[in-house]
């Protein structure tokens, strides 16, 4: 065959090629440096991150048998707070090192920062933004202080976002595709793909995973197209979506305890979001949470939802909804697709009793898209490219604010990890106990992972009075509590500090119930 003639046409659109390629490998290995670069330099901070370490180190161990594989424990006791999929990846980077050390213990999150930027590129290209756009958009997201911050921690959200973005980047390639979602089921793979993304999503953390679904409705009920769902989801679509959670519930229930799926379902799933009986928060908690998780960039938001809303205007047009997103008619369809992704999240957690900043990371790759989108829409829906003087500038600022995160991840978290880290306390306990001795924690439960974690002690979590007295009359002598709760606690037990943790409103107090008269009342 003869080779190919080069022309200075062809010349031209390889090196444009290349120099783009080459500009991607270089997001992507500005990502990884940034995510992963001094991930052990502080220890695990409690609470969830020693908990979480010390879960994956127990399930890493295998001191619980193949069934520790499907049955998480921490303290040697069931474990039913989470699924498990963060914690087999955890304890996977474990095996390297032999323990599920820090950077064992937050590498999932990491990748996931790392997936979640790449991810944001490809949902700009499907939405025919400028390359510089989308990789303006993943700065902007990579950047932003709770995205930062949680993905160099022991986290799952950051996980569970990557796995969700997938779902939304692999809905888009079919809305994008001739005929759009009217026409999915002539894609299977895809379909597969965005359910089994929903799926791993859920094993990260439960039925929020599946949220992704409802987006999906609300944009095609904004389009005029909600008929179109259900050739989103074919029968055989569930086993890859709801299959995953489910098995895992009845395998770990066959092997817990009874109560365990009452906990995992009950307790974790429908007491939290009705109850709040973890992380109580008034309705408008995100009103002003959000905006502080989403800085600096949060100044950017107000003229972009502007225009953003604006664009929603443009009629829906579900006889072009496969044509390219670059004209107005589309991009309008983009605008509603990143309103319901941020808007649906949004509305769900605000009704849930239990929220937390952390909840809403998924919609933090919409918010920089729309950022970005919003801007382009000041150069005319045919554009979706910002001004490029704007974008150099944003570019700028971006790179400031990584370097700036990446140095207070170097030499600022460091120095305040003598008082965040709970090494110092485990390891005290440690000094003062017998290998198999039991410690108590007075309503202290975020730290009962930090003192198996870092101290190999076990612990017991006692939240009354009549639980201390059967604590030091059954199992051990020495209670660790906050200083506050000294005085409490002295009212029913003969009690000698023995040492102080710590300063101020966060200081801790260990302290031994003297043998021979562990309570005031004489009682044994």
């Amino acid at each position: 065959m003869d080779p190919v003639k080069k022309t200075p046409d062809t010349d031209a659109r390889w090196k444009v090629q290349w120099k783009a390629e080459g500009k991607g490998l270089a997001l992507l290995a500005a990502a990884i440096v940034f995510f992963t670069a001094g991930l052990g330099r502080i220890d695990l901070w409690a609470p969830d991150e020693p908990r979480y370490a010390a879960i994956a180190e127990e399930l890493r161990s295998g001191r619980h048998g193949p069934g520790g594989l499907v049955l998480l424990h921490l303290n040697d006791e069931p474990y039913s707070q989470k699924p498990p999929l963060y914690f087999w990846l955890a304890a996977a980077a474990g095996f390297v090192s032999g323990r599920v050390d820090e950077v064992a213990a937050r590498l999932p999150s990491a990748l996931a920062g790392v997936a979640c930027v790449m991810g944001t590129v490809w949902i700009a290209a499907l939405a025919r933004m400028n390359r510089a756009s989308g990789w303006l958009a993943a700065a902007l997201l990579a950047t932003s202080f709770r995205f930062a911050f949680s993905a160099r921690r022991a986290q799952l959200d950051v996980l569970l976002c990557s796995f969700e973005l997938l779902a939304i980047a692999l809905f888009l390639l079919l809305e994008t595709r001739r005929g759009g979602i009217e026409k999915a089921r002539d894609h299977p793979g895809l379909i597969a793909g965005l359910h089994a993304a929903l799926g791993a999503a859920a094993l990260v953390k439960g039925p929020v995973g599946w949220l992704p679904l409802l987006v999906f409705a609300v944009y095609l009920a904004w389009e005029g197209r909600l008929a179109g769902f259900r050739r989103l989801v074919p029968l055989w679509s569930w086993l890859l979506s709801i299959a995953p959670l489910a098995l895992w519930i009845a395998a770990a229930t066959a092997l817990a305890p009874d109560g365990f799926a009452r906990d995992a379902v009950g307790t974790n799933v429908f007491a939290r979001f009705f109850a709040g009986t973890s992380h109580a928060r008034p309705f408008y908690y995100y009103a002003y949470q959000l905006p502080l998780d989403f800085v600096p960039w949060t100044l950017l938001l107000p003229s972009a939802a502007v225009a953003v809303w604006r664009s929603t205007r443009a009629v829906p047009d579900a006889a072009r909804a496969s044509e390219p997103l670059q004209d107005g008619v589309a991009a309008g369809s983009f605008a509603r697709f990143l309103l319901s992704w941020i808007l649906v999240p949004l509305v769900f957690f605000s009704l849930s009793a239990g929220k937390r900043g952390l909840y809403l990371l998924p919609i933090f790759p919409a918010l920089a898209l729309a950022i970005v989108f919003g801007l382009a829409l000041a150069r005319g829906p045919e554009q979706l490219d910002p001004v490029p003087r704007r974008r150099r500038a944003l570019v700028g600022a971006a790179a400031a604010v990584a370097i700036l995160e990446l140095a207070g991840a170097y030499f600022l978290l460091p120095r305040l990890d003598p008082e965040k880290s709970p090494r110092p306390i485990a390891r005290a306990i440690a000094a003062h106990t017998a290998p198999n001795e039991v410690v108590g924690l007075f309503a202290l439960r975020p730290l009962e992972g930090a003192i198996p974690y870092y101290g190999a002690r076990r612990i017991r979590s006692i939240s009354s009075e009549s639980q201390a007295v059967r604590f030091v009359t059954n199992e051990g002598h020495l209670i660790l509590m906050r200083a506050g709760e000294l005085h409490r606690l002295r009212r029913t037990l003969e009690l000698e500090v023995v040492e102080r943790f710590r300063s101020g409103s966060r200081e801790l107090v260990l302290a031994r119930a003297a043998r021979g008269a562990q309570t005031r009342d004489g009682a044994p």
